[in-house]
């Protein structure tokens, strides 16, 4: 397509995005006579699909761009949160690294969560932002949070707690593994 096409076309969508994943700018184009003879309130309705349509995109190529180039930090990230269960001292049988639970975006791509079987059973541990998400409902550990955890302010579920930092994420690890 030359450049004469190209200036004909009309733009129907657009996306730019500044950030952590770099810049993005994106626009869809058309030509075609139809799309001019629809309503205006369909024509808005398509406008938002191509705007999100580059939003799909700008996502694709940045998880397939953190994939290619992030793994290093994915696998110390695994490794600091493996560090966290050996400092509470978990004996550790296996690691599995799963895609963060809080975010699929590609900016969560290099923070994955774990999930670390012990002799108690499976205990998970990612961060959400700023919190971290300690769950042990697939553990044969069957306090409630709200019991083992009762003078902790921090969001709590039933075998569940958010952890302020590593520092309480160890300290509630070591909770966790005193109780049998």
């Amino acid at each position: 397509m030359d450049d004469a096409t190209i200036a004909s076309l009309k733009k129907i969508g657009t996306v730019e995005s500044y950030g952590n994943n770099g810049h993005f700018k994106g626009a869809v184009l058309i030509d075609f006579e139809k799309f001019n003879q629809l309503p205006e309130e369909m024509r808005s309705l398509i406008r938002y699909d191509a705007s999100r349509f580059l939003e799909v995109f700008r996502e694709k190529v940045s998880m397939a761009w953190a994939k290619e180039n992030e793994a290093d930090k994915r696998n110390e990230h695994v490794a600091e949160l493996t560090e966290m269960f050996k400092s509470a001292g978990f004996g550790i049988i296996h690691v599995e690294t799963i895609d963060s639970q809080y975010c699929k975006e590609s900016c969560y791509y290099k923070l994955p969560w774990i999930i670390v079987t012990t002799k108690q059973g499976r205990i998970k541990l990612g961060w959400r932002k700023s919190v971290m998400n300690l769950d042990w409902s697939e553990s044969d550990i069957k306090i409630k949070a709200k019991v083992l955890f009762k003078e902790e302010d921090s969001t709590k579920g039933d075998q569940y707690i958010h952890c302020w930092g590593k520092d309480k994420a160890i300290e509630y690890l070591k909770k966790l593994n005193s109780e049998e």
